[in-house]
């Protein structure tokens, strides 16, 4: 029995080029949706109404095309037309049915995540600061950074937080090592 042998990088991707995709459809897919696979990860849509096609002086061996197309990220539409032309040529889209469509593109509110305004320290930090500053419980403020797909934010003042952010080791790979210690 003879073993395979792979040879090349590999990838992650699913599907077909835009170009196969435009090429193949009735006035090059204007007004049909198109979703990344890499992007099917998330638990919100993310999809592309395709608005325009233009194609490209043919560049070997990379066959790429300019597509205009209205997208849709993790639920959140962007709000002007986006063009999508140097990831035109990953096979990693696929054509949704006109069927699924309406059943893909349904939009879900996505929940934003409320984090609490100070967090403990690590426990071996948290002893050394607690014996430079006295504080028997110190607290390090969190920082988050925005962006434009950000779905969370700081608590305000008197307000609950959605999400629990606790330091620990977690669950020791071996719990003999820490019988007699205070975690």
């Amino acid at each position: 029995m003879a073993t395979i042998k792979y040879i090349g990088r590999t990838t992650d991707f699913r599907g077909k080029t835009l170009w196969e995709i435009v090429g193949n459809l009735k006035n090059f897919g204007v007004g049909r949706v198109v979703v990344r696979s890499m992007f099917e990860r998330y638990p919100e849509p993310s999809f592309m109404k395709i608005l325009n096609v233009e194609a490209l002086p043919d560049e070997e061996p990379a066959r790429k095309v300019r597509v205009t197309v209205e997208k849709t990220f993790r639920g959140r539409k962007y709000p002007n037309p986006v063009q999508i032309e140097s990831v035109s040529y990953k096979a990693d889209y696929r054509l949704l049915s006109k069927h699924e469509e309406a059943a893909y593109c349904k939009f879900t509110e996505r929940q934003e995540k409320i984090f609490p305004r100070e967090i403990d320290l690590p426990p071996l930090l948290k002893e050394f600061v607690a014996r430079e500053t006295g504080k028997p419980a110190p607290m390090v403020p969190i920082k988050l950074q925005a962006g434009r797909e950000n779905r969370y934010r700081l608590a305000k003042e008197g307000e609950q937080p959605t999400v629990e952010v606790t330091m620990s080791i977690g669950k020791p790979a071996s719990p003999s090592l820490y019988a007699n210690c205070e975690l």
